[in-house]
């Protein structure tokens, strides 16, 4: 598809040519390079996933519920992933989905006219503001704001270099105010208002889009809220926003995770294992996506099939610790003693610095003597 995408300057997702602006960060294109596709998409997704999971291999906790901690730590990296728009630093490389939405608004111009007041101040900020001088970029703009404070675009961009600075508190002034001159900026203030720590407020913003355009709002207001709805524990109302955005978003592990997670808790086990199944398709070698599926099927009675997936994983993974410990634990509840203490050995042998080691082996020397089952 050589040609038939650029990569935004920004935040480097994938955009189609004949687009003036970013379709998730919403920055100036102009400029941008043109993408190349490789075959590699596919693989770069199942490392990405890889490595997101891994990081949730060792916990401070035992049993089940290491599960929804580890999995709440997910929703976080999942979360801070796709923030391209307030985060300080961009992304090593460009977002491996195409597109992020199919058309970009008609009646939005997001550049001045010419001759609009501010235009000049705001051209030569946003040229710093790309070089990385961001004082001098946040003067310009600023002064192409007082020249014009009717405009969105003006405001929007002093929002994000003011972000870019570490003034998060002006920065959300000017996003509230680009969001009352423009709407559709408005998912870019709820974005701010989620990363200060004022999810309540940015679950208001993200309500009014979907009120406002409830059937265009688009995959990743859905997306959005449903992380925030999914990191707050409220997994039945982070359910249907979860789902709509997988709907848009088939190709994506961890998204597909995290709707599986919610979908678990609210008693739809049936459709989580599916979820649970489609991930490890992808990556069979995606520890805590197995360790999720296992509780799953433990949980809903088939006990054998998920003590052979936790089997099956570390014959993949032999050096995975989180699989020898939820192996232990289903053991243990299982009545298996013996078993589930060679299990919690085999964890603290594997991660003997994990915080919870040496209580897990002295757990393990309660439930049986080392050798038991041999």
């Amino acid at each position: 598809m050589a040609g038939e995408a650029v990569l935004c300057p920004s935040c480097g997702t994938r955009n189609r040519p004949d687009w003036e602006f970013c379709a998730r960060c919403e920055e100036s294109l102009e400029g941008a390079l043109p993408a190349e596709d490789t075959a590699d998409d596919a693989t770069a997704k199942v490392k990405t996933l890889k490595v997101e999971l891994r990081a949730f291999e060792v916990s401070s906790l035992t049993g089940s519920s290491v599960l929804v901690v580890a999995v709440l730590a997910l929703g976080v990296l999942g979360f801070a992933a796709y923030r391209h728009v307030t985060t300080t630093t961009p992304p090593e490389g460009p977002n491996p989905q195409l597109f992020t939405i199919a058309t970009r608004p008609v009646e939005r111009p997001r550049v001045p006219p010419s001759g609009e007041a501010g235009v000049s101040d705001f051209d030569a900020g946003r040229r710093l503001l790309g070089s990385g001088d961001l004082q001098e970029a946040i003067s310009l703009l600023a002064a192409a704001v007082a020249a014009n404070p009717e405009n969105a675009a003006f405001r929007g961009n002093l929002a994000y270099a003011l972000w870019k600075s570490g003034d998060t508190d002006q920065a959300l002034l000017e996003h509230a105010e680009a969001a009352r001159l423009d709407p559709h900026r408005q998912i870019q203030y709820a974005r701010a208002l989620d990363m200060v720590g004022r999810p309540d407020e940015a679950e208001i913003q993200y309500e009014s889009i979907l009120a406002r355009t409830p059937e265009g709002a688009g995959a990743m207001v859905h997306e959005d809220l449903g992380r925030l709805l999914f990191r707050a524990g409220r997994y039945v109302e982070a359910a249907p926003h979860l789902d709509q955005a997988v709907d848009s978003r088939d190709d994506d592990p961890v998204l597909k995770q995290e709707l599986a997670y919610a979908l678990d808790q609210e008693g739809s086990g049936e459709r989580a294992e599916t979820l649970y199944r489609d991930v490890l398709e992808t990556a069979p070698q995606a520890v805590l996506t197995r360790s999720l599926l296992a509780e799953n099927l433990f949980e809903r009675g088939q006990k054998e099939g998920a003590m052979s997936l936790l089997e099956e994983g570390l014959a993949l993974t032999p050096e995975a610790p989180l699989l020898q410990r939820q192996l232990g634990s289903l053991l243990e509840r299982d009545g298996k003693r013996a078993e589930a203490a060679d299990a919690y050995r085999a964890y603290a042998t594997l991660a003997p610095n994990a915080p919870d080691a040496a209580t897990i082996k002295a757990r393990a020397e309660r439930l049986g003597p080392a050798g038991a089952t041999r």
